[in-house]
């Protein structure tokens, strides 16, 4: 199949990058380094020491995954290089998916075995508790990665220009990461005229679990009690936050933005 041999020729251009072996080493660094010193800066535990970890890679994944996808296909349209591509033969959904299997290889696996070192000394460190459930987030943190690739190849194949693949890959960044929990508490004060007494409506929780970070924090907390996400572990939080909830909204991130993206790209000139 000749997507596989875009993703193979994607992979072994990573493989001969010193960026993407710079970049994996610095996660090693990074995740081992923060299970090494979390005793120092939080509680001693490891259901303390996942938290914690797991804000870290809610912020810096989607950098990552953001980097990887949103000029990968952009930049091979502005060069005219991918009219030699589609003409070896490959059809344009063979460049996309192509390009998002090789992305997502070097996306991953050098952050799931930084993870996977940085579990290992936590385990040393803070003990077992709950500790089988790593392999869960792991899973969750593959999973959260994937959405902001999924969003950053569906922009690098519908943006024409380089000024809006940059603004809208730093405009996704901010949104999905550093202002959607303000914009959302900031739309229920509006609502309800910004009257503290009311209580936050259910809808609420669900407008805040779109939110892929809060999908990831969600299914993390469902091995470990991760503050962040205890307004959804209540005994009176509404079935459509449960964790289910949270894995079908980093799936259609993930997908949505591909499939606009396609088609899109098919119809499109070159």
């Amino acid at each position: 199949m000749s997507w596989r041999t875009i993703a193979l020729a994607d992979v072994r251009d990573a493989g001969r990058s010193r960026t993407v072996w710079l970049l994996s080493g610095l996660l090693s660094v990074l995740f081992v380094g923060y299970a090494v010193g979390h005793g120092w800066v939080g509680t001693g535990s490891f259901p303390a020491f996942v938290g914690g970890l797991a804000g870290i890679v809610g912020a810096l994944l989607p950098v990552l995954a953001l980097l990887l996808g949103y000029r990968s296909i952009h930049d091979a349209r502005v060069d005219g290089s991918i009219l030699l591509t589609l003409a070896l033969p490959h059809s344009r959904r063979d460049l996309l998916v192509g390009t998002l299997v090789g992305r997502a290889v070097v996306l991953l696996v050098p952050t799931l075995v930084a993870l996977a070192l940085a579990g290992v000394v936590g385990a040393v460190q803070y003990g077992t508790e709950s500790a089988v459930w790593y392999l869960w987030v792991l899973a969750a943190a593959a999973l959260y990665g994937l959405a902001f690739l999924g969003v950053a190849l569906g922009l690098s194949v519908t943006a024409t220009t380089d000024r809006r693949v940059t603004y809208g890959a730093v405009g996704g960044y901010l949104l999905l990461v550093v202002f959607w929990q303000n914009l959302t508490a900031f739309t229920v004060s509006v609502l309800h005229r910004f009257d503290p007494s009311i209580a936050t409506p259910d809808w609420s929780l669900f407008a805040q679990l779109l939110e892929p970070r809060e999908s990831f924090r969600r299914l993390v907390a469902v091995g470990f009690d991760a503050g962040g996400a205890a307004k959804y572990l209540g005994s009176d939080a509404p079935l459509y936050v449960d964790w289910w909830a949270a894995l079908l909204v980093l799936v259609v991130w993930f997908a949505v933005p591909v499939a606009l993206g396609y088609h899109r790209f098919r119809d499109s000139d070159l």
